[in-house]
């Protein structure tokens, strides 16, 4: 009872500051909702077993606010909730953050230097952060944002409007239906982050001009988009990319973007890439990415665009399958798609991208270089019968086209060989098919008989 008379008081004393807004004293102190509720300040109340915000308050920069195991926490129409110290939502179970019905509330906005969001096991409905903290950062595990309603400024569910630490982490989220973006920020605050094992579904419901994942990169943070599923509306979202790092304004880089092993489909675009970008592009299968209606302003599996020639490329080991364009290159971005001939170079790169059904108007683009650099792009799989010169040319766009644009240097390119490794296992995840009352095993597009042997 004493220690709670103490918390009181000092909740009181604060309050009795301001009649119209709590604001906390940032003295270390931990709040619960519960805590809040004998504020009048606050605006904190009990309805039918869940907490009620009726008013906005601030948490001090040094002060905690925590959200406890089970509790269901409902911010009612155009509350946002001031937290400039440590938001602390790990329940051992879960914990539920929403809106009242039919209202239009905001969310978390943590704006003091030093803010930090601790989220795991935690369920967000309609609302969503905005981060303003140059030393503080997000760490979210197992969490689901979904149905963020855009009314917070800043217009993606988790978005960060200061340069921030690298500190910053998502894991095993799920983010579905939002508004815009499901995670933002904006061109002149780079952050450093990392999106491991999460689900993209379907965000940026208003259709704007933006992709579900949508960073500006910069400085010294690297970012790690890895493991994720990112997919998109379809043909109702006809303006949503994938993912697109960005440095528009031309600021100062040393960091990495690695972007590795996503599902990206069903979106406008899969990946882009615009101005000053180290860019690592591996593994990923960017597949169906054709929702653009008109060719010339998207659909691209992997875009590239840097007019200054600060941004650099790594391409490896993608599926680029059924896009509007496989690769296109605008500007003079430096791009590593494959280059075979030096294994000791520092700059080897095996190449292994596989390029199939990629293009519009009855043409194939595989690869479109309408830039001025020299692209390499050797030991890849392309969307031709024969892995020749003669006929992977009908399949890319560049010098040989038009004197103006730069050269791609395809040669060599992957050579099928035999499977080596007819396993059960292997030929199980194989198309087959009988053909004249032989089996036939497709594999990365290429065909071979039950001895694994190529067919030609």
């Amino acid at each position: 009872m004493k220690k709670f008379y103490t918390l009181f008081a000092a909740i009181a004393v604060t309050a009795s500051a301001s009649a119209e807004a709590f604001v906390s004293p940032g003295n270390g102190t931990t709040y619960t909702l519960a805590d809040l509720s004998q504020v009048e300040a606050c605006g904190v109340r009990s309805v039918d077993g869940a907490w009620v915000l009726d008013s906005t308050f601030t948490i001090s920069e040094g002060d905690v606010l925590k959200i406890q195991n089970n509790e269901v926490v409902k911010f009612n129409d155009k509350i946002q909730i001031n937290v400039n110290g440590t938001l602390d939502c790990q329940p051992a179970d879960t914990a539920l953050i929403t809106g009242v019905e039919g209202t239009t509330p905001k969310g978390f906005r943590m704006y003091s230097d030093n803010a930090v969001a601790l989220l795991k096991n935690t369920r967000m409905e309609y609302v969503g952060i905005t981060m303003g903290a140059a030393n503080g950062y997000v760490q979210a595990e197992n969490c689901t944002f979904d149905s963020y309603n855009g009314s917070q400024a800043s217009g993606a569910c988790m978005n960060f409007s200061k340069t921030s630490t690298g500190a910053n982490s998502f894991k095993a989220c799920t983010f579905s239906n939002s508004a815009g973006a499901a995670i933002g920020n904006g061109a002149n605050t780079p952050i450093g982050i990392k999106i491991y094992n999460c689900e993209f579904l379907a965000n940026n419901y208003k259709n704007a001009n933006r992709p579900q994942i949508n960073l500006t990169s910069a400085g010294t943070e690297d970012v790690e988009i890895v493991g994720n599923n990112i997919i998109g509306g379809g043909s109702n979202l006809t303006k949503v990319g994938g993912i697109a790092v960005s440095n528009m304004l031309g600021l100062a880089h040393s960091n990495t973007v690695t972007i590795k092993d996503n599902l990206v489909t069903k979106n406008r675009y899969g990946i882009t890439m615009t101005g000053g970008v180290n860019m690592v592009i591996v593994d990923n299968q960017i597949v169906d990415n054709t929702y653009e209606p008109n060719a010339n302003n998207g659909g691209s599996a992997i875009s590239l665009y840097d007019t200054n020639g600060l941004g650099k490329a790594y391409i490896r080991g993608n599926l680029m399958d059924t896009n509007l364009w496989g690769i296109t290159i605008i500007g003079k971005p430096e791009v590593n798609a494959g280059k075979v001939e030096d294994p000791n170079a520092e700059d080897y790169n095996p190449g292994d991208n596989v390029f199939k059904n990629n293009g519009n108007n009855g043409v194939l683009y595989d690869l479109y270089n309408n830039g001025t650099s020299t692209v390499y792009a050797q030991g890849n799989t392309w969307n031709v019968d024969e892995q020749t010169a003669e006929k992977i040319e009908t399949v890319i766009t560049h010098k040989a086209d038009n004197e103006s644009l730069g050269e791609v240097i395809y040669m060599p390119a992957k050579t099928p060989t035999a499977i080596t490794d007819v396993t059960v296992e292997n030929v199980v995840k194989a198309v087959k098919s009988i053909v004249n009352g032989q089996l036939v095993i497709e594999k990365d597009g290429v065909k071979y008989n039950a001895a694994g042997q190529v067919i030609k």
